[in-house]
């Protein structure tokens, strides 16, 4: 009798040894799990930062767009910076060019199908605030229209011909260059560059 006692205290003591060894071994291989994935998102997070950080401001794709304060036609001023966190197309227009008139019932399309998405600034390039608002009399269109009155803009992102456009993530990174009028389809692609 006391043998089988003595045989099932053993037995007890063998089974809640080897459950506590399995718990502290689940416990153990989850804390490394849990370390290496909180590591992992630290250091991908520092990674993103670094890129940002370590972009100089240029014109280039990977560049940190050049920064800028101008009003639009309602007297609003916008500064691009502060706008980090959103997704930007730059398009340099002006009323006297042909292809910015293809080009714009273009980018108004794609901006009312995505403007929860994405920040569209059309920046009028040497015009004064009376011949922009007449250009844009009774077009409807719903993106914001920046006026670069001396050009500075411009010259800061060395425009040489228009329509010219710049996609820059929400970390304010170039991410693609358009040289030239758009489609729709066209401005879909890049904007595709900023949207991963």
């Amino acid at each position: 009798m006391k043998s089988n006692k003595k045989k099932s205290k053993s037995s007890n003591k063998n089974v809640i040894l080897t459950v506590l060894v399995v718990l502290v071994l689940i416990l153990g291989i989850s804390i490394y799990f849990l370390n290496n994935y909180v590591v992992s998102s630290q250091t991908k997070s520092q990674n993103a930062n670094n890129a940002t950080s370590n972009a100089q401001v240029g014109i280039e794709k990977g560049d940190l767009a050049p920064d800028f304060t101008l009003k639009d036609v309602n007297g609003k001023t916008v500064t691009l910076s502060k706008l980090r966190g959103k997704k930007v197309i730059l398009n340099f227009w002006a009323t006297t060019c042909p292809y910015c008139k293809i080009e714009m019932p273009e980018l108004n399309k794609f901006y009312e199908n995505n403007k929860n998405d994405v920040v569209l600034l059309a920046i009028d390039i040497g015009e004064d605030k009376s011949t922009v608002e007449n250009y844009l009399s009774g077009k409807g269109y719903s993106f914001n229209v920046l006026l670069d009155s001396d050009a500075k803009v411009a010259m800061d992102y060395k425009v040489q011909f228009i329509p010219m456009s710049f996609f820059i993530d929400k970390d304010g990174i170039i991410r693609a260059i358009s040289n030239g009028a758009m489609t729709y389809d066209e401005v879909d692609e890049y904007f595709k560059t900023i949207s991963q």
